[in-house]
């Protein structure tokens, strides 16, 4: 995995996070998976490759990120998978994942059955591995998609990676993909935790007026960011909140996003004005200069263009005029 990779996997080994990003994405909000019916799983790692020269297997490894056993029953296994570019063949490294998950959980039944010596020899069920009646926990896979750059174009189904006539679909078994693409929404209140301001910030890091007034009507959440959303909003959207705007309440950090955005404008304005005041010098300094204008008469002209002070306009005339 990549630096974001590694922010991403570690902001959502949080439960109430993990419990947010499912509930806001499967199920439109509504509190169905609580963070305390959660039970952690070691993520399961698929590895794709082929040997080498050396006979090695060279390895391309694609991570489920974060797996949970949900109300301890094993009722469902909650996998998320973040991606923050878009993954054109991302279908079948999600069909794969979760066809190792499924074999996973019928070798754990095989060995129970193999120690217990509890199938008969010759059955269909000692043929299978397993009894008739035993059923498999589902696996329910989420694609989480970060992008800022544009919205997900990949394939969402099987059938848009198979090149094949439509008569022939009904012989061909679909696999759907479950993506959330934050691009694909204008608004993310059916978020409870940081996760909301980071997709809002993913959403509109290209429309900043928009970001802006989102922060507005949102002042309260956005003055008060924990370090970790913040670390997530600085990778995921390249916005950068800097220590200054760290505030202490109740022993825990909070950045104040509001107040680092509107400075960040406000210096993003005055360095705007300033170089339109050093282009509009040097195209006036070159015209003067053409027309054989003194030192002292481009110099009032700069003052009297720009609403300089002299010292101002001496320095602009010296930096950019050669004088």
């Amino acid at each position: 995995m990549g630096v974001k990779d590694d922010y991403q996997y570690g902001y959502l080994d949080d439960d109430r996070r993990f419990a947010d990003q499912i509930n806001g994405a499967l199920f439109g909000g509504r509190q169905m998976v609580r963070p305390e019916e959660l039970e952690q799983m070691e993520p399961q790692i698929v590895y794709l490759g082929k040997k080498d020269e050396k006979g090695k297997r060279k390895n391309v490894k694609t991570t489920v990120d974060k797996a949970r056993l949900w109300k301890g029953r094993q009722l469902h296994i909650l996998v998320v998978e973040n991606q923050t570019q878009v993954d054109y063949h991302m279908v079948l490294r999600n069909m794969l994942s979760e066809s190792l998950g499924y074999h996973k959980q019928w070798k754990k039944k095989y060995h129970h059955h193999a120690e217990k010596k509890d199938l008969r020899k010759g059955s269909d069920e000692f043929l299978s591995g397993m009894k008739k009646e035993e059923k498999f926990t589902p696996i329910i896979t989420l694609v989480v998609y970060f992008g800022t750059e544009h919205p997900w174009d990949g394939a969402r189904c099987l059938y848009e990676l198979l090149n094949i006539d439509e008569e022939m679909k009904e012989y061909i078994t679909n696999y759907r993909l479950n993506l959330y693409d934050c691009q694909a929404h204008e608004t993310f209140e059916e978020y409870q935790t940081g996760l909301r301001q980071v997709f809002e910030t993913a959403r509109y890091a290209k429309d900043k007026e928009r970001l802006r007034k989102v922060m507005e009507e949102n002042r309260e959440i956005y003055s008060r960011i924990d370090d970790e959303t913040r670390e997530m909003m600085e990778v995921v959207a390249n916005v950068k909140i800097p220590e200054e705007y760290k505030v202490v309440e109740n022993g825990e950090e909070r950045y104040d996003m509001c107040q680092a955005f509107m400075d960040m404008r406000l210096e993003g304005y005055e360095e705007g004005i300033t170089k339109g005041i050093e282009k509009g010098i040097r195209a006036l300094i070159g015209a003067c200069k053409k027309y054989g204008a003194s030192r002292e008469e481009i110099l009032e002209e700069c003052m009297e263009g720009f609403a300089l002070t002299r010292e101002k306009a001496e320095e602009y005339m010296e930096e950019h005029g050669k004088y």
